[in-house]
């Protein structure tokens, strides 16, 4: 059976639709993220990159921190019809998520100064303050478009979280940059916010269309609530804090230039989890619908299938990018091609995320999502003992070591409790693969 083959015979049906939908808009989401790098790159260069990537960095981990979790537990309740038909989960959501925000907001402008400090540039400040203002629709943004995910409108979902954001802003920047002639960098982090806002506005509108609404049912309580969205709101800390530890660290011992130079590496090395990413954005909410109505079968052979997609399309593109390190960080312009290894290094951890499958989302939506915080929690402390080992002497290459070595410490955990546990083989064999295609 031809690789194309068994690509064709494993892309039929619904889920296969909307995977290819969210596969489409994750794709158009990267380019306008490299689109919006290039452009503060040439525009404004290496270091006003690094700049706005240690900023955006603190305003996602406050977003993650002070979102508590509940846009995550979100596709599991809103995909679970033993518990939307029964409460009102969404006032009782907004109520928690609008008073954590301002604060959050509030607590990110207080240390604007300190920060700035800590990273040696006092130009942070001002990104700081902007990122302070913009922290409570980003978090509303996010409840919005999970809430969408959940109810399987992959489409909006994938417009809101993937492309309005970055495409706005690289608009604003031309815009600023060749018909205002402004030069202050500045305008990079307030071009984001208000694409940010924009979004947001656009994500209310949509919500309004598909909301089913629930003012007539039970209130969920928060204590119900906090029941899934804490273990995932840990989850998705620490999984955070494995992607951005390196970048913080990296701005603390080395300068602004190697932060950029490391940020696109990692931009980049995101090409090969597209297959992965753009499957478990659908995957989650259908393996929340069928474990609750104990459809076990089903759900075996859908994440079955869905491994097997992952993998036979991240491999070819692992192997491009291998192969034209240079050429591709060089489009970013020739300051980018001292990453070249650090690249190496980052997309094999990416493959074998791949190979892993989709352990983490089958844990989440399957009762394990406490289990996984836990295996998340050791992979991060792993993390950032490597960063704090091995940045000092190796710099972005110290980093890249260390994120490929605690990916694959969490995958591998994952994938064998699921084996373990659920009896559900999320991992995928290639060496069968590759039988099957020379037959």
């Amino acid at each position: 059976m031809s690789y194309f083959q068994q690509i064709k015979n494993i892309s039929k049906g619904e889920f296969a639709k909307n995977t290819v939908f969210s596969f489409v808009l994750k794709i158009l989401g990267l380019i306008l993220s490299y689109v919006f790098i290039v452009l503060v790159s040439r525009c404004f260069g290496a270091e006003s990159y690094g700049r706005f990537s240690i900023a955006f960095t603190i305003l996602n981990i406050f977003s993650l921190v002070f979102a508590l979790g509940i846009p995550d537990a979100t596709i599991k309740i809103v995909s679970d019809k033993s518990i939307n038909s029964k409460f009102n989960f969404r006032t009782t959501s907004l109520i928690l998520l609008i008073f954590s925000a301002l604060v959050g907001s509030l607590i990110l402008y207080s240390i604007s100064e300190f920060l700035s400090n800590f990273y040696k540039d006092e130009n942070l400040k001002g990104y700081f303050i902007v990122s302070a203002i913009t922290l409570p629709p980003l978090i509303l943004l996010r409840f919005n478009y999970e809430t969408l995910r959940g109810k399987n409108e992959i489409i909006r979902f994938g417009f809101l979280s993937h492309v309005i954001p970055f495409f706005l802003t690289s608009i604003l920047i031309i815009i600023a940059f060749y018909y205002y002639n402004i030069v202050d960098d500045s305008i990079v982090i307030i071009a984001y916010a208000i694409g940010i806002v924009l979004a947001f506005t656009l994500s209310v509108f949509w919500i309004k269309k598909v909301d089913n609404s629930q003012l007539n049912l039970k209130r969920y309580s928060a204590k119900q609530l906090m029941h899934y969205s804490f273990p995932m709101l840990a989850t998705s800390s620490f999984i955070f804090i494995m992607g951005w530890t390196d970048t913080l660290m990296l701005a603390y011992y080395n300068d602004k230039a190697d932060v950029g130079i490391y940020n696109v590496v990692i931009r980049i090395a995101r090409i090969a989890i597209i297959a992965i990413t753009s499957v478990n954005l659908v995957l989650a909410p259908k393996v929340s619908e069928l474990y609750s109505n104990s459809e076990f079968g089903k759900m075996k052979q859908l994440i079955a299938k869905s491994t097997k997609l992952i993998f036979i399309v991240t491999l070819p593109l692992v192997i491009i990018i291998i192969l034209a390190n240079k050429f591709v960080l060089s489009i970013f312009g020739d300051e980018f091609i001292s990453g070249g290894v650090a690249l190496i290094v980052v997309m094999l951890s990416q493959l074998f995320n791949a190979i892993s499958g989709s352990s983490g989302q089958v844990m989440n939506m399957t009762g394990n999502h406490k289990m996984l915080r836990n295996f998340t929690i050791y992979s991060a402390i792993l993390n950032i003992a490597l960063n704090l080992l091995l940045i000092p002497s190796y710099g972005i290459l110290g980093a890249a070591i260390a994120t490929a070595s605690s990916i694959i410490v969490l995958n591998l955990s994952s994938a064998v409790f699921v084996k373990r546990s659920l009896g559900i083989k999320t991992y995928f064999n290639p060496f069968n693969s590759l039988k099957n295609i020379k037959k």
